[in-house]
Order: C-alpha cells, then sequence, then structure tokens
C-alpha cells in the first residue's frame, strides 16, 4: 500500500512527457530515406518531438507501444515492400499485435509505370489499420520517377499536428503558464 502513492506521482511524471512521433522509412534506393529525414527536420522544426528511423533497425514489438507512426514505404520489383522494410511487413501479417493505441499515416512512393504503383506503402497502411491502428491522415501516393515532392505531405502532417498534435510539443512543460 505504501507503494502506490509513489507509483502514482511516478505515472504523473511519465504522462507530462511529450509523446514522440516515430517516422519508419522503407527505402531500396534512399528517396524514402530522403523524404522520411525531410518530413522529420520540418516536424522538429515546428518544435515537436519527433525520431526517423530505419524499418530494419526498429524492432517491429515496439510498435504497440508507439503513439504516431508515420511510414514512408517505397514500392520493389512487382509491387513487394522494400528489403528493409520485410521484416515489419511480415511481422504486421502474420503476428496481428493489437495496434488500438497507435496513430499513424503512410506516405507511399512508388512508379505509376507498374501496375502495382505504390503498392507496399498501400499494403502498410492496409495492415496497420486492419491491426486496430487509427489513420490520421488519408495515405498519400507520390510518383518518386516523376520527381513529386513530399512537400504537399509534409504539410498534411503539419497540419494536423498544428490542430491535434500538442501532446507531442517538445515544450509541454514549458508552455504550461503558472499563474501565481
Amino acid at each position: 500500500f505504501w507503494m502506490s502513492i509513489d507509483q502514482s506521482q511516478q505515472l504523473e511524471e511519465i504522462s507530462s512527457l511529450p509523446s514522440k512521433i516515430t517516422i519508419l522509412f522503407g527505402s531500396e534506393t534512399g528517396t524514402a530515406e530522403e523524404f522520411a529525414f525531410d518530413l522529420g527536420t520540418a516536424v522538429q522544426n515546428q518544435d515537436f518531438l519527433c525520431e526517423v528511423g530505419d524499418l530494419d533497425d526498429y524492432e517491429s514489438f515496439n510498435l504497440i507501444n508507439e503513439s504516431l507512426v508515420i511510414v514512408v514505404t517505397s514500392t520493389y520489383g512487382n509491387g513487394e515492400a522494400p528489403y528493409n522494410a520485410e521484416e515489419m511487413y511480415n511481422w504486421l501479417e502474420t503476428q496481428e499485435p493489437d495496434l488500438s493505441s497507435v496513430s499513424f499515416a503512410v506516405c507511399a512512393l512508388g512508379d505509376t509505370g507498374y501496375p502495382a504503383f505504390a503498392q507496399a506503402g498501400k499494403d502498410f497502411d492496409r495492415l496497420l489499420e486492419e491491426n486496430g491502428a487509427t489513420r490520421i491522415l488519408p495515405r498519400f501516393e507520390l510518383d518518386a520517377c516523376f520527381d513529386e515532392s513530399i512537400e504537399p505531405f509534409i504539410e498534411l502532417v503539419q497540419g494536423w499536428l498544428v490542430e491535434h498534435g500538442q501532446s507531442y510539443k517538445k515544450s509541454v512543460q514549458a508552455s504550461v503558464n503558472w499563474e501565481l
């Protein structure tokens, strides 16, 4: 019983820390990686807490504990996920994790010359939703071969964050206005 007081105080401290936005990329040629870092930089410049990472280096099961995940992925071959995104793709498909506390957005890169245009992004979008995650923005598709810019997607994400993303602000604690 003595512990319960301390534990509740710890919980309060933890919950007052800002949540982080996790941007994960699946990339074969580096375009999706570059776009993911562009997005991360833009989000951080707006004072949001954000991490950008390679899907290959990310432990899939950690996804369950994320608050907001943005996947930026290219498509390889005949609609497959890029090599570095295969493990996450297979985990989502076979393990059926409970992602009900996770929000997400997907930026899908592809080449409109292929019938399976942006298929890997479409699949991630579907798998995240099927496993209970909440989509914050409609899937965004880019034709990487025509050098389409990620700027419109960045603007959509920034707009969403300004409206709904206060818990991701780095200065959550600093912005409290103490009126004595």
